[in-house]
């Protein structure tokens, strides 16, 4: 949600934190609001389901799209992420096939690898995993695998997503990073969190491990 005012939790060049800068604290401040002053999202330990028709919104990736009630239990639409003040923005997860050249048959995996992604059959995988090839990026090779979505809506949503989606940020340290960050904005979940000086107390403690 944080893209959405344009927020980032370190620089560019990964070796500054820029959580404690004031589009983090305002993307921050704006989830605390919504769950402990306006009760528009579910407060730490409350668990909802929008499939189940828990709530009013979700956000999620087309591979859970098989969730939706075939039966219409509740009327239900697929629309892009709310605009921030930042603009509109966009998700997406990558995914690759590789071969390790130490391994032990790496030319064998290798062809196995160009197999597996050669025109037909990464036609296959593109009904189940967005592909990153233009010419299967359409409406009509996602359909056959997501029926309960339109066109239109795969269109103006997730490929439309991928086109203009960032990749979300990652670090060299990154497990160690993510677990002291995680460990620490547990005092944001709190009716009367400083949040501001929380996210400057993760930026002293990640400081370090940025600049390495």
């Amino acid at each position: 949600m944080w893209k959405g005012w344009g927020a980032s939790p370190w620089s560019e060049d990964g070796k500054t934190c820029t959580m404690a800068d004031q589009p983090m604290v305002d993307a921050v401040t704006f989830m605390h609001d919504a769950i402990f002053t306006k009760k528009a999202m579910p407060g730490p330990g409350e668990t909802v389901d929008f499939f189940a028709g828990d709530a009013a919104m979700t956000i999620t990736q087309i591979s859970r799209a098989s969730l939706l009630p075939k039966e219409k239990p509740f009327a239900w639409d697929l629309v892009p992420l709310p605009q921030g003040p930042a603009g509109e923005y966009a998700l997406i997860g990558q995914a690759g096939i590789g071969v390790m050249q130490s391994g032990k048959n790496a030319e064998t995996a290798a062809e196995f690898v160009a197999y597996m992604t050669n025109p037909e059959n990464s036609a296959k995988l593109s009904q189940f995993f967005p592909s990153a090839r233009q010419s299967l990026l359409n409406a009509e090779v996602l359909k056959k695998t997501n029926p309960l979505l339109t066109e239109e809506q795969i269109e103006s949503v997730v490929i439309a997503g991928i086109e203009k989606g960032k990749v979300m940020p990652g670090h060299t340290g990154f497990a160690q990073i993510q677990q002291m960050v995680r460990s620490n904005l547990d005092a944001v979940w709190r009716p009367e969190a400083d949040v501001a000086g929380t996210l400057q107390k993760i930026c002293g403690q990640i400081g370090p491990l940025l600049a390495r």
